[in-house]
């Protein structure tokens, strides 16, 4: 009989194969609790605890929380702003999906009050004082209704067009990705201020709806802008101020034109006063 083979002592002692990440393929160090790739923990089977724990965390951890977010957004807008051009992001809950939850939150809350089809109504007693159509009345209600139940994509496909202004003013410290960035954070605060203003006002103190978001938006774009453009950008006071107005009156006549088309079109092109 043949002796058994035997390993040469280097081959016998080699550790084992590292468990490769589920998520990227990428060999684990052994002990660890994070794949060093791509930052995902060790996976392991889904519990209702740790389903709980997550939507916890992710309401009420002080790093990159919702609500964390909250406050930075309204009472640190231009810190935000400088940190995440700077490169210093990881700290926060991702901009771009607060402003898509926040813009959400406002259009279902709108279609719940029937803010829009009260705006509707007015119009078309205005419109009825001076001799309007039956079917120029009801094309009436149904674009306030549209504008209510579509708002979300009424206000975010006007973005794009504000970042070009901002763009355009701007142009010299920040580039069109950076603007529009500006205006996500700007955004995020006039949506969550929209949410507070439909609740109180609205609901609450019951006053009737008219240029108000419109007002309200212009408002946060100008006060907002100059913040930014001062803590974030580091401009002088009067730069910050010039040229918040500018986006801000150049953002307001944009949307007033937009609507003002809209409504002629969808309205207005089949009667003449």
């Amino acid at each position: 009989m043949h002796p058994a083979a035997t390993l040469p002592a280097d081959v016998a002692e080699l550790p084992p194969a590292a468990e490769p990440c589920l998520n990227c393929a990428q060999p684990l160090l052994a002990g660890a609790g994070y794949c060093p790739h791509c930052g995902q923990p060790r996976p392991h089977r889904l519990s209702t605890a740790h389903v709980l724990h997550e939507i916890l965390h992710v309401f009420t951890h002080a790093d990159k929380s919702i609500v964390g977010f909250v406050g930075q957004v309204l009472l640190h807008p231009g810190r935000v702003v400088r940190d995440y051009l700077a490169g210093r992001r990881k700290r926060y809950f991702n901009p771009f999906q607060f402003l898509l939850l926040a813009v959400g939150v406002a259009t279902v809350l709108a279609v719940q009050l029937h803010y829009y089809e009260r705006i509707g109504e007015q119009v078309q007693h205005t419109m009825q004082a001076h001799g309007a159509p039956a079917a120029v009345l009801a094309r009436v209600g149904r674009y306030f209704h549209a504008v209510g139940k579509f708002f979300n994509v009424w206000w975010l496909g006007l973005m794009p067009v504000h970042a070009l202004v901002a763009w355009a003013v701007y142009r010299r410290r920040l580039n069109y990705a950076e603007s529009f960035f500006v205006l996500v954070v700007i955004g995020s605060a006039f949506q969550l201020l929209l949410i507070l203003a439909l609740v109180s006002v609205f609901l609450f103190v019951g006053l009737e709806p008219g240029s108000s978001t419109a007002l309200l938006q212009g408002l946060v774009y100008f006060g907002y802008l100059s913040w930014i453009g001062r803590g974030g950008l580091e401009l002088s006071w009067p730069r910050a101020l010039g040229s918040a107005l500018a986006v801000s009156l150049l953002a307001g006549l944009i949307n007033f034109g937009a609507n003002w088309v809209a409504f002629w079109i969808y309205v207005m092109h089949f009667w003449l006063p």
